[in-house]
């Protein structure tokens, strides 16, 4: 009798684990975002001068951003999906509403290039800027590349160069950079 009721004991912890299981519940897929076009919307500060640089996989070079030295530009980046013309989505709303798991980051070879988080940019949930709006300050007259990457899942949100981040490269694009 004590066998028995061992045993309906261990029958109905077993399933009660097995129907209360989480395996059930289907993983949900968070499907990765396909991007195939940068762009950078650079603004002269004080000014509504605005000059727009898009680079476009498959596509040719964007052409080089010319900046003037001694001034401040805020730039924005836009990352989308262009591969239906009559349907282009706009990734930056997914990577600003996923600002935890995102981070924007530009590497320069630009001398003189300074380039941080602008007042206004976007914030993940601990206060990080997100890097979607910088502003850009050059001295002196020189050239080199910006490269604009969005990092998925960085292990850190602060640093000077791409490795100093960590996680996944979701986008690496380089723009060439001229300053007057």
């Amino acid at each position: 009798m004590k066998n028995l009721i061992n045993t309906a004991i261990a029958l109905t912890l077993v399933l009660g684990m097995t129907s209360c299981s989480d395996d059930d519940t289907p993983e949900q897929i968070n499907e990765e975002e396909f991007i195939n076009e940068v762009s950078l919307m650079i603004t002269e500060t004080g000014t509504a001068n605005t000059m727009t640089y898009t680079w476009t996989e498959g596509g040719t070079a964007p052409e080089p951003i010319v900046i003037d030295a001694e001034k401040t530009y805020e730039v924005e980046v836009s990352f989308l999906d262009s591969t239906n013309p009559n349907d282009i989505e706009d990734i930056t709303e997914e990577v600003i509403a996923e600002a935890d798991e995102h981070h924007v980051f530009f590497e320069t070879s630009v001398s003189g290039l300074t380039i941080a988080a602008s007042d206004n940019d976007f914030e993940d949930s601990m206060g990080n800027k997100l890097g979607v709006i910088t502003n850009w300050t050059a001295t002196g007259t020189t050239n080199g590349n910006v490269v604009v990457y969005l990092i998925h899942e960085p292990v850190t949100k602060t640093g000077t160069t791409r490795d100093d981040f960590g996680g996944e490269t979701d986008v690496q694009v380089p723009f060439t950079v001229t300053v007057n």
